[in-house]
């Protein structure tokens, strides 16, 4: 026997919606190893300018989400998160020689700090 059951859910906006922006019903899904919001099993069914109503067939975690224009990834913020990322983790390395090489001031707090740049290495 399955049941078909569905619920409506009711989600305050965070501001007010504006003229073109559409929202759309969305839930947090585990997808393998990832995760993302997914509008499958939910859908808008009404709402105003402050609330949205969604009726959903599964339990999850909600929100709504809205766009005036299609979202593209910028290439600035991309050449600025590799290069951000490779100074890190050039300096972390640097960070972890300099702990292990330098005996003479080997100490607890030493020790913590090696531990906690092996860690953001990793």
């Amino acid at each position: 026997v399955t049941f078909n059951v569905t619920f409506n859910i009711t989600l305050r906006h965070r501001t007010e919606l504006r003229a073109g922006e559409e929202p759309r019903c969305v839930s947090w899904q585990p997808v393998g190893t990832r995760s993302h919001w997914m509008s499958s099993g939910c859908t808008l069914v009404g709402g105003d300018t402050h609330h949205s109503i969604c009726t959903c067939t599964h339990f999850s975690t909600f929100a709504i989400l809205t766009a005036i224009h299609p979202i593209t990834e910028s290439f600035a913020l991309t050449v600025v998160t590799y290069v951000g990322l490779s100074v890190s983790l050039v300096c972390l390395f640097l960070a972890i020689i300099t702990f292990l090489l330098c005996r003479s001031l080997w100490s607890v707090s030493v020790t913590l700090h090696l531990q906690l740049s092996i860690c953001l290495f990793a």
